[in-house]
């Protein structure tokens, strides 16, 4: 039987979710292996997709299997007794036993928080603090972002897939309270592809990236910026599945 999950993550306490061999770094795969082997279930992971060190999750989804038929509430309270305090599963539901996390997604959304304070460091784990420029000029970067590109240009080494099109279908900002919050939703991401489109478009805000140079990288001409945004900010916050009428 499988069960599908809903996690939520303190990515700062780990080297990334992908798992790891090398003794003495914790991923979010190993220490979810130990959480699950500790009730006695033994089972191979997946996930939607694999967050880099740092990078946080509100709604990251992971599937596992389990050889007997669980109360899930009580498994979720069991489970979140030994994952505390760096994971949280949100909720558990079972699932068909061909069902993927991540080839069944159909979309994932990012959010992106800056802080418009002073750096405050009981929260720099959870937040960026990034000089973004003129908030219109960010704006009309995320718009130009919107739809299907060749993001070839917006990926770090490491990336899995030789396809590198992808479509946004949501990219915007508002302010709420002392953030700066970016929203983008895809039908998938390359690695590093957020922090990096962000970075371009807060380069663009301040100034120092034209209009044509940023066009040229989404078009994969030329890549005029390289630097990926800190990972501190960001947050997996949504993954959706066809068949699911409240996967959140």
């Amino acid at each position: 039987m499988r069960i599908l999950a809903r996690i939520a993550y303190d990515g700062s306490a780990f080297s990334g979710f992908a798992p790891q061999k090398e003794c003495g770094i914790t991923s979010v795969a190993n220490r979810l292996k130990e959480v699950l082997g500790s009730v006695g279930i033994d089972s191979d992971i997946l996930a939607a997709g694999r967050t880099d060190k740092g990078v946080h999750a509100t709604a990251q989804m992971i599937s596992f299997d389990v050889m007997r038929l669980w109360d899930l509430g009580y498994l979720r309270t069991l489970l979140n007794k030994k994952s505390y305090p760096h994971i949280f599963f949100v909720s558990l539901r079972y699932v068909s036993e061909e069902f993927h996390p991540r080839f069944c997604a159909v979309w994932r959304a990012y959010r992106y928080l800056v802080s418009l304070q002073s750096p405050d460091p009981f929260v720099a784990r959870f937040v960026s603090y990034e000089q973004y420029g003129d908030f219109a000029r960010v704006c009309e970067a995320l718009e130009l972002f919107r739809g299907r590109h060749n993001f070839m240009l917006f990926q770090k080494q490491g990336t899995p897939s030789k396809d590198y099109v992808r479509e946004i279908t949501q990219s915007y900002a508002y302010s709420y309270r002392k953030l700066l919050v970016i929203h983008l939703r895809a039908n998938g991401f390359l690695r590093a592809q957020v922090r990096l489109m962000l970075g371009a478009a807060f380069s663009y805000g301040r100034g120092e990236l034209s209009k044509q140079q940023l066009q040229d990288q989404i078009e994969a001409k030329h890549r005029s910026y390289t630097m990926p945004l800190s990972p501190n900010g960001l947050y997996l916050c949504g993954v959706g599945y066809p068949f699911l009428a409240a996967p959140q």
